[in-house]
C-alpha cells in the first residue's frame, strides 16, 4: 500500500514546542515510522530541503511552494509515478490541498482535523470554520482522536463519516522514575489557547514555594511569550524554551506533576506522555484529557484558576496519591503505545482502500 500524507502546516522533523510545530509533528513522526511493515509513506511538507527518510519506506518530501494550488499540483505530478492508494491530510490547511488533489485524483481520502475551530471556546476564525466543514463533507473519512470530538462532529455535520482513533505515546522512551520532586511542569507552545495565564493565576493563589518549569516557545510571535513572562515575574517560573522531543524525558522525570491548563485541547498528547512517565496530570474536565487521563490518572477540574490551584495543592501535599495516580496512568498509557495505534490505522486504511 502506498500512502500520500499531506502536512502543509508543519513538518514532522521540526523541533516541537515553538512556532507551528507541536503535537501534530510528534504524531506524524511516530505514527508513520511504525507503518513500514505494511505501507510505503510519502509525507509532503513545505520547504526546499532534500527528501529525508524517517525509516525504510517512509519519506519526508519537501515541496517548495507557498500556496496550496502549487502544493497540490506537485502531489498530483508525483502520483503519476507513485500511484498512491490513499490520501491522508492533517490539519485544515492540508485539507485545502486535499480538496484540490481529490478533484483530480479521486483516490480514497482521510482527514484528521487535529483541532476543530468551531469547538474552540475562544475567538473563532469563521473562514476556517467554513473551510473545515467543506473538508469533512468532501473527504471519505474523518479521523478524530477522541470519542467526545467524534460525537460533536457527527452532531455538527450530519451525514459525515467519522471514526475515533486516539493518538499514541512512545512508552519505551517515556518511562517511570522515582518521584522526589516538587516541581510543576508545563509543556507546550506559548499560545493564548493553551491557558498558561490560568496556571500562573493558580500559582499565585497557592502562595507557596512552588517552582514551575515551562517547556516551549512562542507560537504567535515574541509578544505573547514576553507577556506571560512579565505576568509571572513575581513567581518562581523557569522558562526552558523549546526542546527536542527526546529531551522532554528528563523534564518529566524531574517533576511532581504535569499541568495541562488549556482552554481547548482536542486530545492532550502531553498528558499521555506524563502518564507514560508515571506522573499525574492536572487539567480541565471539558477537554480531550477526559478520555485519556480520566478520574484515575490525574485530577481534572472545572475551568478556573482556583479549581486548578486546589488540584495542584492536593497533589503537592499527598505523595501517596501522586504515586497511585502516576502508576495507574502508566498502566493506561501502555494501551496507547504507537505500535498499537499503527495497527489500528492499518485496519482502517485497508478497509477504505478495499471500498
Amino acid at each position: 500500500m502506498r500512502i500520500c500524507v499531506v502536512s502543509y502546516h508543519a513538518s514532522p522533523l521540526n523541533p516541537v514546542g515553538a512556532g507551528k510545530s507541536g503535537g501534530m509533528s510528534i504524531v506524524l513522526r511516530n505514527l508513520y515510522c511504525r507503518m513500514t511493515e505494511f505501507a510505503e509513506v510519502d509525507i509532503f511538507v513545505r520547504g526546499n530541503d532534500q527528501t529525508v527518510s524517517l525509516s525504510p519506506g517512509v519519506n519526508v518530501i519537501y515541496v517548495d511552494q507557498n500556496d496550496t494550488t502549487g502544493f497540490a499540483e506537485t502531489i498530483i505530478d508525483r502520483h503519476a509515478e507513485r500511484q498512491y492508494d490513499l490520501l491522508h491530510t492533517h490539519y485544515w490547511s492540508s485539507g485545502i490541498v486535499g480538496l484540490l488533489v481529490n478533484k483530480t485524483l479521486g483516490i480514497p481520502w482521510l482527514h484528521t482535523l487535529h483541532t476543530v475551530e468551531i469547538l474552540k471556546t475562544i475567538k473563532q476564525d469563521r473562514t476556517r470554520v467554513d473551510i473545515e466543514e467543506e473538508i469533512v463533507r468532501a473527504c471519505d473519512l474523518v479521523v478524530s482522536p477522541t470519542h467526545q470530538e467524534a460525537t460533536a462532529l457527527r452532531a455538527l455535520y450530519s451525514g459525515v463519516n467519522v471514526i475515533s482513533v486516539p493518538h499514541g505515546v512512545n512508552a519505551e522512551m517515556f518511562v517511570p522514575s522515582l518521584d522526589g520532586h516538587k516541581n510543576i511542569l508545563y509543556v507546550g507552545r506559548i499560545d493564548p489557547i493553551k491557558g498558561l495565564d490560568v496556571l500562573v493565576d493558580a500559582l499565585r493563589i497557592l502562595k507557596r514555594d512552588t517552582n514551575l518549569i515551562v517547556v516551549g516557545g512562542p507560537s504567535k510571535g515574541q509578544k505573547n511569550y514576553d507577556a506571560i513572562k512579565t505576568y509571572g515575574r513575581d513567581l518562581s517560573i523557569d522558562f526552558a524554551g523549546p526542546v527536542q522531543h527526546e529531551a522532554l524525558v528528563r523534564y518529566y522525570r524531574e517533576t511532581a506533576m504535569v499541568v495541562v491548563p488549556s482552554y481547548y485541547e482536542s486530545f492532550g498528547l502531553v498528558g499521555l506522555e506524563a502518564m507514560a512517565s508515571a506522573r499525574p496530570v492536572v487539567g480541565f474536565s471539558h477537554t480531550g484529557l477526559r478520555e485519556t487521563v480520566g478520574d484515575d490518572a490525574g485530577i481534572l477540574v472545572k475551568m478556573g484558576a482556583r479549581n486548578l490551584a486546589q488540584a495542584i495543592k492536593t497533589l503537592l501535599e499527598n505523595h501517596e496519591l501522586r504515586q497511585k495516580l502516576g502508576n495507574w496512568g502508566r498502566h493506561k498509557a501502555l494501551v496507547y503505545d504507537w505500535s498499537n495505534i499503527a495497527r489500528r490505522y492499518q485496519v482502517i486504511y485497508e478497509k477504505v482502500v478495499q471500498k
